[in-house]
């Protein structure tokens, strides 16, 4: 395994990104104290000094606890969707690609349909059904709804063509029940391939939380990345120079989506076998 990671250096750059970012966020939870992310903890906006290593707020919070506090808030709603997007792509793009017929009709059906609508659109409508402020889990539940479309599908397809191997066909006249076959054949070869796209799973959902965040819909109470730019365009942060405030969670942002991405494509080598090479 050391072996074959040494050549796969996309992964490696993915996961050490990852781990360095990791370890960064470790040390200063550590040193901060996360009172300072309440609101008028401090006199707003000010710039980065010995005190305030990154300045504060419009709303007289320390930028750096925020984004400490933010950043695990942030993921954690890309962990439960793409979980939630990554489990009913398996069941259904298991269930549609195995067993065919007028199942697999009835689950590409609605995959087509759902696909055909704007996922913003339906975010939107089931943010502002939820009366009151709205929690992380809330908002990762309703994230978690439009994130199983895309590996419904691609898992389909995978199944279509391994279900058409000899050893599963052989399976199948063996008289092997169809739900071992599932699990015990398809599913432990198809599972890099099926960690590959919950990486990316993960990656669209907190696109889509930070989205649905920045249009003034997402847990108001957090200091979630999402909700740092949506003060920030409320504050027009960025016509007032206030760049210590905008520039922090643009820049975690896009290590994140770096690193996850990096990581989706060192496993896609893994899993597909026109990329992948030997131990």
């Amino acid at each position: 395994m050391i072996k074959y990671l040494s050549r796969n250096f996309t992964l490696v750059l993915g996961l050490g990104i990852l781990s360095i970012s990791l370890i960064i966020w470790l040390i200063f939870y550590i040193i901060v104290d996360l009172n300072h992310a309440q609101a008028l903890s401090f006199r707003p906006s000010q710039a980065p000094s010995m005190d305030h290593w990154l300045g504060t707020d419009r709303m007289g919070k320390d930028v750096l606890t925020s984004i400490v506090i933010g950043t695990p808030q942030t993921i954690q709603i890309g962990i439960i969707a793409g979980g939630i997007g990554i489990l009913l792509g398996v069941v259904l793009g298991f269930t549609a690609g195995f067993f065919g017929g007028i199942v697999d009709y009835i689950i590409k059906f609605v995959v087509d349909v759902f696909q055909s609508i704007p996922p913003l659109v339906v975010l939107i409508i089931f943010a502002i059904s939820i009366p009151g402020d709205m929690t992380i889990l809330q908002l990762s539940l309703i994230v978690g709804v439009t994130s199983w479309l895309g590996p419904t599908r691609v898992l389909r397809s995978q199944v279509l063509v391994m279900k058409e191997l000899n050893y599963i066909s052989i399976s199948r006249f063996s008289g092997l029940l169809s739900w071992k076959i599932i699990f015990m054949e398809i599913l432990p070869n198809l599972l890099p391939y099926v960690m590959a796209n919950f990486v990316m799973t993960v990656a669209g959902a907190i696109l889509a939380s930070i989205g649905i965040e920045a249009l003034g819909l997402g847990a108001f109470s957090s200091n979630s990345l999402g909700m740092t730019i949506y003060w920030n365009i409320w504050y027009s942060s960025l016509l007032q120079g206030w760049w210590w405030w905008w520039s922090p969670p643009i820049i975690i942002i896009i290590l994140v989506f770096v690193s996850l991405y990096l990581i989706s494509q060192g496993l896609d080598e893994w899993a597909n076998p026109r990329l992948k090479t030997k131990f």
